[in-house]
């Protein structure tokens, strides 16, 4: 009676590569050698055998997860990749990249970079980058890191000691600044926001309630701000913000804003801010004007309204 052939999944697949992950970071130290490149399935399987833990490499390339002490240029996994020490180059994989020293270039993974050193370059991941000292960070959730010294962009949330250019809409920034913020615009639209990030760059993440439109009733706020000028107890912010607008009955209004708000800290937790703002709606043509006049521009379509206005804005935020 013939066997079946039975062939392994993605499950056996990923299993195997986290075994050799964990294998990959505690191994023992062992004397290795430098080579041009290194081919393989998963470790063991591959043209560097037991030796890989200890190996230095040019160029790897790997069908599930490839595992060295070094790279030097260029290592593409289809899962994963696990240098013990330094990288340097570019590492791709499709799941996940663990570098046990320190890097230098670009490093790209479907799900989670992880850096134990210092990262010089650029991280981009599907969902977490982790790393100690960072130069760039991109990740489609979650950005985590002691220091960056340039952009830290996230879908979410970034997390740092020290990052002056976190963008995201949530940004805890051990040396940053969180505040929490009602305002008021020039329709009586009312905002509650959290206002976070570092020395310069800011994440702005808000619901509110508009008084006068009950079309318009309930507000979502999204958006980045940046600390322009601080002298004393005046500073000068500015921002740039998209609201969505709705009462869930009559469709969706989109708002997209620019503002230029002056700070003026009443004490050292509590800042009054105001400013001019200038305003895109944007509405299905066939619901109410929230406005109903004082355009400098505006169209309409067959299915949308489009208008372009000045507005202004006022209100307190607290520090947390």
């Amino acid at each position: 009676m013939d066997k079946k052939k039975t062939t392994p999944n993605m499950m056996q697949a990923m299993a195997c590569a986290a075994l050799m992950i964990g294998y990959g970071m505690t191994a023992t130290a062992q004397e290795g050698k430098t080579n041009q490149a290194h081919v393989g399935i998963v470790y063991p399987l591959s043209t560097n055998g037991n030796t890989a833990s200890a190996d230095t490499n040019n160029f790897s390339l790997h069908l599930i997860a490839g595992v060295s002490q070094q790279e030097n240029v260029c290592l593409i996994a289809g899962i994963s990749g696990v240098v013990k020490g330094n990288a340097y180059g570019t590492m791709i994989s499709g799941i996940s990249n663990h570098v046990g020293g320190n890097t230098t270039g670009v490093l790209v993974a479907g799900l989670l970079n992880q850096v134990k050193g210092q990262a010089k370059g650029i991280h981009v991941a599907g969902v977490v980058n982790k790393s100690g000292d960072a130069h760039m960070q991109i990740a489609g959730l979650i950005n985590i890191a002691k220091r960056v010294e340039g952009v830290q962009l996230a879908g979410l949330v970034n997390i740092a000691e020290q990052s002056d250019y976190p963008i995201g809409l949530i940004n805890i920034i051990r040396d940053g600044e969180r505040t929490i913020g009602l305002t008021v615009d020039e329709t009586g639209g009312s905002m509650l926001a959290l206002r976070s990030g570092g020395n310069v760059l800011y994440g702005i993440l808000g619901l509110g309630y508009h008084f006068n439109y009950p079309e318009a009733r309930y507000q979502l706020e999204g958006g980045l701000g940046a600390h322009l000028i601080t002298a004393n107890a005046f500073r000068m912010h500015a921002e740039l913000a998209s609201t969505a607008m709705t009462n869930f009955e009559d469709g969706v209004y989109g708002k997209q804003s620019l503002r230029i708000l002056g700070g003026w800290q009443v004490t050292p937790y509590v800042e009054l801010i105001a400013g001019p703002t200038f305003n895109h709606l944007l509405f299905d043509a066939d619901q109410i004007d929230i406005r109903s006049g004082g355009y400098l521009w505006q169209s309409h379509g067959d299915d949308v309204f489009n208008g372009l206005y000045f507005g202004g804005i006022v209100g307190l935020q607290f520090s947390l």
